[in-house]
């Protein structure tokens, strides 16, 4: 991997591809002229946000994700290594395009780091690992047309599965009056306060 750490492997990539259509949707600012043809030439060393993102959803560790709230659209991105959800806040545009309900089944990928102190927004659970800090969440649907891939992870996370990370998000919004994080993938590994 060119920009995520070679030391440690996820222990459920999917190896999804990005639409860029999608993910030019989702956060337009990174596909300025100029970015667009860096990323054209990525093979001859030049580095982009597309290239990044393309690397952390194909690379990442995939676990599911559950929609809280459609206006204005929470979905909450669950972790096991922190065994913790990432509550994530979408623009409406996004709600609007895809017409999202409340306790809809998606599939995130995560990249991990270790930072000075765990990050202010979660709440670790009792399966914590205690190898990070820091979690950078992606939303698999909203960047990628691997409709298979994303379904199959969806049917191996299973109905216990997204009844656990439905439990945490509502524990979540109990214990938090803010949503930390913007869920646009540049932003969306920054705790950045955001009152609803």
């Amino acid at each position: 991997m060119k920009y995520h750490d070679n030391t440690s492997f996820a222990s459920d990539s999917i190896g999804i591809d990005i639409d860029l259509k999608k993910l030019k949707f989702l956060i337009p600012e990174i596909f300025s002229p100029i970015q667009e043809i860096k990323y054209k030439f990525k093979n001859w060393g030049f580095s982009t946000h597309i290239e990044v993102i393309s690397e952390h959803v194909k690379y990442g560790d995939s676990q599911g994700a559950i929609v809280v709230k459609t206006n204005p659209l929470l979905i909450a991105a669950y972790n096991e290594d922190i065994d913790c959800i990432v509550m994530l806040v979408f623009e409406d545009k996004i709600q609007n395009k895809y017409n999202f309900k409340i306790q809809d089944r998606l599939v995130c990928v995560n990249t991990f780091a270790e930072i000075s102190q765990l990050q202010s927004d979660l709440i670790p659970g009792k399966n914590n690992s205690g190898m990070w800090t820091l979690v950078h969440p992606i939303i698999a649907d909203l960047v990628s047309s691997d409709a298979t891939k994303i379904e199959k992870r969806k049917n191996e996370i299973g109905d216990k599965g997204y009844e656990y990370i439905w439990q945490l998000a509502t524990d979540y919004l109990k214990l938090k009056k803010g949503v930390p994080r913007i869920g646009k993938p540049i932003y969306s590994d920054q705790v950045i306060p955001q009152y609803f």
